[in-house]
């Protein structure tokens, strides 16, 4: 397990304090997520992700929403469009993840 789903979002795991039961991650070590916050775990960010978002780098208006990744890796292309891994929130569809050059989801 490398990654953590919370409400809020998804975090790449530093460390884990056994004792309390607590979750340290990379983008915000002040403030550790306790394991009752946790809704999903998984050693990848794509098993996170609620859609994927594909937007044409030509025309922005082309969005396309879709699942599941593989279908993505296998049939778009980095130059042609950027490709978004997103959550659903209280607070809507938010992205959690960009496609690089090497066609890997990198958390935002």
């Amino acid at each position: 397990m490398k990654y953590i789903r919370t409400k809020d979002g998804v975090y790449e795991i530093n460390r884990y304090y056994e004792p309390r039961d607590y979750y340290w991650v990379k983008q915000d070590c002040d403030q550790p997520i306790g394991s009752d916050e946790i809704i999903k775990q998984a050693d990848t960010i794509e098993e996170l992700c609620d859609e994927f978002v594909a937007v044409d780098n030509e025309d922005i208006k082309h969005t396309q929403f879709m699942k599941p990744f593989d279908y993505y890796m296998r049939s778009l292309h980095p130059k042609d469009v950027s490709l978004y891994g997103a959550i659903w929130t209280d607070k809507g569809l938010i992205y959690v993840a960009k496609m690089n050059e090497k066609g890997e989801l990198e958390l935002l």
